[in-house]
């Protein structure tokens, strides 16, 4: 029998592994070795070109030597030194220049000319705005909004933005403000839209608290209303008015709470002045640009207020008078003219006699240039600006008061401004928007007195009214913080008249801040 095939054993044989290894690697060092050797023997065959002639020349084969570096020449060096110098004292007084300006934390304008409108003011100092930050934002603001070279640097880019396009004299500027829709006036007239309802009775410390707004807001909120919708034909620019149900509400809201607080001791008169497009445009027109009906929307506002409010309506008075100059073309007020055809009406309201116009001295200032110029640059409105003609009291004409800082001064009802800035005269009025006036006439030997609430439409109206009362009071409640009830009771005050934009009146934080002083 055969036998199986056997596999054939694997004999362990380490010593003869290692050496057939040893044999592999050594045979490997010397290939890599032969190599090297012949590349270097190759290298070492092939001829060289040399570089010839001085530094900077070139050989056969076109290499360049590098060149030596060059000593400068003693004129070379000192020119070198001498335009270091100059740029190093150029330099140094840029750096001064700035540092000064920057320094002069206090110098600092308090209102800007070419925008016409106050500027930031310094935030007051609290732990609590430090800590949280806000102090500091504020400073920011404020440093930024007042810094000195700021006001060229405008009119240079506004000078610049006029150049842009080609300007046909008609344009529609902004426009695209959401109106909310006029409700009802029967649904309002029945008390149920009164935000005042239920709080007739209430003390004014029981009353729902009000967030009073920041001022510089406000004042942004305004301008925007103000600028929101413009159209511009001719060198003139017409205002629309957009319906802000809320804040008609508020409005009326903090006019009845007046006069709720006030009742039995003054009467309260409402006046609220249309935009110049609601007296001064066709219907046409007025329905072709769009915004709200003035005259439906000042109606509403009527119907808020409470009984005992007496409502002045001032628009078809102005709009039979339209072919007059009752407003500026390139500022936002009416003229004092327009302003007297409301005097008029409150008058007949309030029961006194009127005093005629031609029976007052009057300042007549050529070349105003307004808000609406100042924004627009527009040139056919610089081409034919405004004039301001301002009637002077014959009872008097001095006044006192209080300025932003609270200082109490002495100043004129009427001021000759021919001297100042031609975008400022309009202030020729009671000194501007201050807040808190007083003007006394001896000539009225009665207790009569009148407190006007107002905005900026106030200063043309209130000089009218000083031969008429022997104390004058106003008030601008968007600069100013007290108690306006209390206020009337303390100066045994019989008429309050609050007078105001229609746009203002509905302008979102405006009624928040009066009802504060309510």
């Amino acid at each position: 029998m055969s036998q199986p095939n056997k596999r054939p054993t694997r004999r362990s044989d380490p010593e003869g592994l290692l050496s057939r290894t040893t044999a592999f690697a050594r045979k490997s060092d010397d290939r890599v070795a032969s190599h090297a050797e012949s590349a270097r023997e190759q290298e070492a065959s092939r001829p060289r070109r040399q570089p010839s002639g001085e530094p900077g020349t070139p050989d056969k084969r076109g290499d360049v030597r590098p060149n030596a570096p060059r000593k400068l020449t003693r004129t070379e060096f000192d020119a070198m030194n001498r335009w270091r110098r100059h740029c190093t004292a150029a330099f140094s007084v840029f750096l001064v220049v700035g540092c000064v300006m920057g320094a002069l934390l206090f110098a600092r304008p308090a209102a800007s000319a070419v925008e016409n409108r106050e500027l930031t003011r310094f935030p007051a100092f609290t732990w609590e705005g430090f800590v949280d930050g806000s102090f500091l934002n504020d400073v920011s603001l404020w440093y930024a909004d007042t810094y000195p070279i700021r006001e060229p640097l405008v009119a240079a880019n506004r000078a610049v933005a006029s150049l842009y396009g080609i300007d046909t004299g008609t344009k529609m500027i902004g426009g695209n403000v959401k109106s909310d829709e006029l409700p009802p006036i029967d649904e309002a007239a029945d008390g149920s839209n009164d935000p005042s309802a239920g709080q007739e009775e209430l003390e004014p410390e029981e009353r729902k608290a009000v967030e009073v707004p920041d001022e510089a807001a406000m004042a942004e909120n305004i301008q925007n209303a103000v600028m929101g919708g413009l159209y511009v034909k001719d060198g003139a620019a017409y205002s629309f008015y957009y319906f802000l149900e809320d804040s008609v509400k508020a409005y009326t809201a903090a006019v009845n709470a007046c006069t709720d607080a006030v009742k039995g001791e003054a009467e309260v008169f409402s006046i609220l002045v249309p935009n110049n497009s609601g007296v001064l445009l066709d219907e046409q027109t007025l329905a072709d640009m769009g915004g709200t009906d003035q005259g439906q929307a000042i109606e509403y506002f009527d119907s808020l207020f409470v009984p005992e409010v007496h409502t002045v309506d001032i628009l078809e008075p102005l709009r039979s008078h339209n072919d007059e100059y009752l407003y500026f073309r390139t500022d936002h007020h009416w003229t004092q003219l327009g302003a007297y055809y409301a005097y008029l009406e409150f008058c007949e309201k309030a029961g006194i006699e009127p005093v005629p116009l031609e029976d007052h001295e009057s300042m007549t200032f050529d070349g105003f240039l307004g808000t609406y110029y100042s924004e627009l640059q527009d040139p056919a409105m610089a081409a034919n600006p405004d004039y301001v003609q301002a009637y002077i009291p014959n009872g008097t004409n001095d006044m006192t008061y209080q300025d932003a800082a609270g200082n109490e001064l002495e100043g004129k009802v009427i001021t000759d401004v021919s001297d100042w800035n031609n975008n400022s005269y309009y202030s020729t009025f009671i000194m501007g928007d201050q807040p808190l006036e007083h003007i006394v006439n001896d000539k009225k030997d009665d207790d009569s007195s009148v407190l006007v609430v107002k905005d900026s439409y106030g200063c043309a109206f209130v000089p009218l009214l000083v031969d008429n009362f022997h104390d004058v009071y106003v008030i601008d409640f968007r600069h100013i913080d007290l108690n306006i009830p209390d206020f009337v009771r303390e100066h045994g005050i019989r008429n309050v008249v609050f007078l105001n934009n229609v746009t203002l009146a509905g302008t979102d934080g405006v009624a928040d801040k009066l009802m504060s002083m309510m």
